[in-house]
């Protein structure tokens, strides 16, 4: 494997001694950041050793290894808690630099697909600190020289994702016993400027899939103001969906990865699903481009059954007729996840302007998202808005403007999601006779999930809501 090094206060002969004993090919090493993204420019590596040192440990170097598909590498010292800049980066991949030298048998499991190689040992985990104002940036280094090379990577078409024969297989979609198996189906929650309500709905969409006995997976892909953590009450400074897209970039995304980048949510009594995390800093959004987002849904669908997407709500591709036809896409994430979608949820606001933004941006959403199927939902319908029978104004409305006959009517349910906020739950969990709570479950049944016939001997949860 070609690795790179840049590790000032460490012993960099030692590392590179320890790189050659263990087959590796150094490309180069670098003692600062502007040497470092000059050699980048001039010679990108499989992965780069960054050593826990403030001269290299940048987000600007790191993003430049995103954005060249370079994997990134954390060498800190056995025994000492790596430093709140280095945590900051979110760097998965940790090599211990000790007495006896440097233990780089974490790199094995870091090449490319096509290596046949041992199984990684257990890194290291990495304390995350409190969220910090000092934010990553998506300005790639002070180096002038590299500019064109960043450009031209961030054009260059996504990675083929690995070979599924050669990697572990470390979780498998399966059906319940008695059931056919089942196709995995990515359903992307989508919604127009004015906040609808679709991270309430993507959320118990997904916990009330799981609990219908789906292996599901929430990813959060809004790179405007992603807040599918806080609303779970899960930790967010290492995105784990930013982990999984960097993953692909590199060629290196498998089931075992995934399952290493995501949290769990809808423990403690419902039923369980996979959550990756969104971006917590908007401003990091050149990490999700297209090819990445692309390349990880894909193998998403081999990870779980069901991958529910709560997407960006801005459909807007202008950008790409800019005169710099290299640089990354705002939208690219949002547009991705559509186009990769078997059913999209179109979620609009049950007031007169909900209703108009949405029906004003449904003909754009079918082009963007075409080939998939798209089911219209109404959120917080309510009579103080829409007047007498808001149901019937609703649909009355829907079929005169854009011929929508089969949309989910939601009834307005504050309470119920003001307590599954407080409570930091799905609100399928939080209030599950409610409102809210029924009409997720009608949007459940209506894009093809049948509830499955509850018995004693199933699960706790599905008891629970049967009864």
């Amino acid at each position: 494997m070609l690795v790179a090094l840049a590790a000032p206060g460490f012993d960099a002969d030692a590392v590179e001694l320890a790189l050659l004993r263990a087959g590796h090919t150094l490309a180069w090493r670098a003692s600062d950041v502007d040497e470092a993204m000059t050699q980048l420019a001039a010679r990108a590596p499989e992965v780069l050793v960054v050593g826990d040192h403030p001269a290299v440990a940048t987000p600007s170097l790191i993003g430049a290894c995103d954005l060249l598909g370079v994997r990134a590498c954390l060498l800190v010292a056995a025994g000492v808690q790596p430093s709140a800049a280095a945590q900051r980066l979110g760097l998965l991949d940790v090599l211990l630099a000790g007495p006896d030298g440097v233990d780089v048998r974490a790199l094995a499991g870091l090449g490319g697909p096509t290596v046949d190689r041992a199984p990684a040992p257990v890194t290291v985990p990495v304390t995350v600190p409190a969220p910090d104002p000092a934010a990553w940036s998506p300005e790639v280094g002070p180096a002038a020289a590299v500019d064109s090379a960043f450009e031209s990577a961030a054009a260059a078409p996504a990675p083929t994702p690995a070979d599924p024969a050669r990697e572990p297989e470390a979780s498998v979609v399966s059906a319940p016993t008695g059931e056919s198996p089942r196709h995995p189906r990515v359903i992307v929650v989508w919604g127009p400027a004015g906040a609808p309500g679709r991270t309430t709905l993507a959320i118990g969409l997904a916990a009330e899939l799981a609990a219908r006995g789906r292996a599901v997976c929430l990813i959060d892909a809004d790179t405007y103001g992603g807040t599918v953590a806080p609303a779970l009450g899960l930790l967010d400074e290492a995105p784990g969906f930013a982990a999984a897209c960097r993953l692909a970039g590199s060629e290196s995304l498998t089931m075992a990865e995934l399952d290493r980048v995501a949290q769990q949510a809808g423990g403690e009594g419902g039923a369980p699903f996979a959550v990756l995390t969104g971006i917590g800093r908007p401003h990091r959004w050149p990490e999700l481009s297209t090819g990445r987002v692309t390349a990880v849904l894909d193998r998403a669908r081999r990870w779980r059954e069901v991958i529910v997407v709560d997407a960006g709500f801005n459909l807007e591709t202008d950008e790409e007729v800019s005169s710099d036809l290299a640089a990354p896409r705002r939208n690219a994430a949002t547009v991705a996840a559509l186009r990769s979608a078997d059913q999209v949820v179109a979620v609009g606001g049950g007031d007169p302007i909900g209703l108009a933004r949405l029906l004003r941006s449904h003909g754009e959403l079918l082009e963007v998202a075409e080939g998939a199927r798209v089911r219209v939902v109404i959120n917080r319908v309510r009579a103080s808005v829409l007047g007498i029978d808001p149901r019937g104004q609703a649909r009355q409305t829907l079929e005169r403007f854009a011929g929508i006959r089969d949309a989910v009517l939601i009834e307005n349910d504050a309470d119920a999601a003001d307590l599954a906020l407080l409570t930091a739950r799905p609100v399928t969990m939080a209030a599950p006779r409610s409102a809210l709570t029924r009409g997720i479950a009608e949007l459940a049944d209506a894009i093809g999930f049948a509830r499955a016939p509850a018995t004693s001997a199933g699960p706790r949860w599905a008891r629970r809501r049967a009864g």
